[in-house]
């Protein structure tokens, strides 16, 4: 008998409901952009390299210094769709710093790579929280199908640097509104 109710009694606990009032709804709203262009890092196809002019241990012979600073562009063309901007998402991974620099895989030591607007001296705090449009907080206009997007790289010294090799790379994505 007393097994019974026992299994009686866990039946019914399963027919239970909790009676209770929610405090509110979240609503997600998106969208889904039929925008893609052609992409080209420095006239060489969405995956570009940029050369940074090689310098002297002395220009970043402390820490915060920043030198060779190197233009460079990522083009959009043939863009279909309703976005009217465009804006960079440099991705943060292992290769981004906590400070949002780029990490330099080569040899020479206390030396990062850092991204900029070109309107901007401080750099793109790659991997930040952002709630601006592209981790740069830059829109560019897109305009008859294609946007020039404009950029700088530079050394940024962690320290006094010693002399080597530099590289470092970033992934990004173009996210349009």
């Amino acid at each position: 008998m007393q097994r019974t109710s026992i299994a009686l009694l866990l039946a019914c606990t399963g027919f239970m409901t909790q009676a209770h009032a929610s405090d509110g709804t979240i609503s997600f709203t998106g969208q889904v952009s039929t925008s893609t262009c052609t992409i080209s890092v420095a006239g060489s196809g969405n995956n570009g390299s940029i050369s940074l002019p090689p310098i002297s241990t002395k220009a970043l012979a402390a820490s915060l210094a920043t030198a060779g600073a190197t233009p460079f562009s990522i083009s959009l063309s043939g863009c279909t769709g309703s976005a009217t901007q465009a804006a960079i998402w440099f991705e943060n991974d292992a290769n981004v710093t906590a400070a949002g620099r780029l990490v330099n895989s080569g040899t020479a030591s206390n030396v990062d790579v850092a991204i900029y607007n070109t309107s901007s001296s401080t750099h793109i705090p790659i991997g930040q929280t952002s709630t601006t449009f592209g981790s740069s907080g830059t829109a560019f206009s897109i305009s008859s199908g294609s946007a020039t997007l404009h950029y700088l790289a530079r050394y940024y010294a962690n320290g006094q640097a010693t002399a080597g090799t530099v590289s470092a790379n970033v992934n990004y994505t173009v996210q349009y509104q």
